[in-house]
Order: C-alpha cells, then structure tokens, then sequence
C-alpha cells in the first residue's frame, strides 16, 4: 500500500514515517509543507491511502491557521474529488475542535471538509480528535507541555507550572502510531467514522511535573522509577530522547580486593538490581553479570 502521509516532517509524521518504513506492507510518498499543489495532486494521484496531519498549530499569523488547517484540507478534498479517486483518507483533527478560538475553528472546519467529502463520494475517512501527544521529536516550547517540561529538567533548566492542579489529557505518540497503522489495515467501510486513541491519560500538571523531576536523580541514586509499563514507561522514555549525550555518563560505586571487584549499576524500587561481579580467576579476570 502507497500511504501519502501530509505533514510527514512534524511530530507525529515523522514518528508515522519510521514505522510505515519499518513494515514490508508500506511504501511512504512523504509530503510535506513546501510542497505545491501540483506535486500534491502527483502524489494524492499515486496513493492508496492518505493520513492527513499537516496543519498549524502556532502561527505567527492568526489567519495561517485557516491557510494550514481548513483551505489545506479543502485542497486535499477537491484534488481527490477531481481526480476520482475512491482512497480512505484520515485526519488528525484536535480535541480544541470543539472550542471557541482561531485554531478550534480551523480544525472544526477542516473536519467539516471531510464530512462533506466522505458523504458526496461514499470514500472511507476517518477523524481523530486528538489531546495532547507527547514522545520523542516533539518540539519542546512549542505546543506540548510534556515536551517543555522533560526538555528543561534533562537541560537542568527551571519549569513553571502556574496551576498545579490543572488536568491536562494525553495520549503517547507510539499509541497514536499503532492506531494509524491499525486503520491502515483495514477494513474500510463507505462513509466516516470517528475515532479515538486508546489508552488516554489524566494527570494535574502539578503531578506531571513531579514525576519528570525525579527522573534526574536516578543517575545519582541509581534507583530507577518504575518505569517498566504504562504512562509512566511512555513518560521516561520521552524523557531519555531529551537528555544531552554528555548525561548518558554517569559515575556508579565500586568495591573490590584482591580477589576482584564488586559494581552496583541499577537498582529499582521493588524488583531487585543489576550488578556486575569481577573476579582474578588462575590470572584472568571473569566477568559476573547478577
């Protein structure tokens, strides 16, 4: 399958793009924002498939959020209306779609572009209304708190949180990625469907900012979080792609006689610790991994 992927240098595409590459079942025509609008009908005339996630999210300019998010997706619907072509498309829309300001509005009306579509050509299209997506590539100061937050303690930089309490809904880039992937295979029925991201998390920023300041101080203590599954992996994982190289460093006790030495490298909070154990045996050293 030939997947168009709009928007594939952002975020979330560039995520997309490294899986689709990763499956045999894929070949990804990558667009992106410099493109025109004639590469843009060359590459919608060859796709099977279109995941639409180009759009604005932080102009400088008020009126380029209906320029990136709704004339966009006018664009992409009447080039294949125009060229006839009966493909499913999906596109990521916002939770903000349903509130009152600039970048709500333009992906309300970009939503409304698909409905239309799908109703008059019968096609398969899917909207996602997305909260919050954080994980690796996102740009930090920019529009994802997780992002600010994880970039700033693995800088040693200070975070401000002005309401602790308030509760923020997330979602983890690689979910989003396996739901975009699911979709693409199919099966895909006429009309429009509108799904959701499975799992969604709820945390105050008060809390998500406590869990991400403890991550800096298991390279001192070397007892790591419990980070083995769920928000909290998805969440230090973020964390690690942030850290700078210099910080994948780090100094761990050492004990030894003649006999050899005795390394503590990792302990955790309930699930024991890894440890190395060197010994001089008949004049070469052994290595022990416990």
């Amino acid at each position: 399958m030939k997947v168009l992927v709009t928007g594939a240098e952002g975020f979330i595409g560039k995520n997309l793009v490294v899986r689709l590459n990763e499956l045999s079942n894929f070949d990804v025509i990558k667009s992106v924002r410099s493109d025109s609008e004639d590469i843009l009908r060359t590459q919608l005339a060859n796709a099977d498939a279109v995941i639409h996630l180009a759009g604005e999210n932080r102009p400088k300019d008020l009126n380029d959020f209906n320029v990136g998010n709704a004339q966009l997706t006018d664009i992409i619907c009447e080039l294949l209306t125009e060229l006839e072509l009966k493909i499913p498309i999906l596109f990521s829309s916002s939770t903000q779609a349903s509130q009152d300001n600039d970048y709500g509005i333009s992906k309300k009306l970009a939503e409304t572009s698909i409905e239309n579509y799908s109703k008059l050509s019968g096609n398969s299209a899917a909207i996602y209304r997305l909260p919050g997506v954080f994980g690796k590539w996102c740009k930090p100061n920019y529009n994802s708190v997780v992002a600010t937050f994880c970039y700033n303690i693995a800088h040693g930089l200070e975070i401000r949180v002005n309401d602790p309490d308030y509760l923020v809904k997330l979602v983890y880039v690689d979910d989003v990625v396996d739901s975009f992937i699911e979709w693409l295979h199919g099966p895909f029925l006429n009309g429009l469907s509108r799904n959701t991201i499975d799992p969604e998390y709820k945390i105050s920023l008060g809390e998500l900012a406590k869990i991400i300041e403890e991550f800096p101080n298991s390279r001192k203590s070397l007892v790591s979080e419990r980070v083995g599954g769920g928000f909290l992996r998805s969440l230090y994982s973020t964390y690690v792609s942030y850290l700078p190289s210099n910080k994948f460093k780090y100094t761990i006790p050492c004990y030894g006689d003649e006999r050899g030495v005795f390394v503590e490298m990792l302990k955790t909070k309930d699930s024991g610790q890894f440890s190395c154990k060197a010994l001089i045996l008949l004049g070469k050293i052994k290595f022990f991994w416990l």
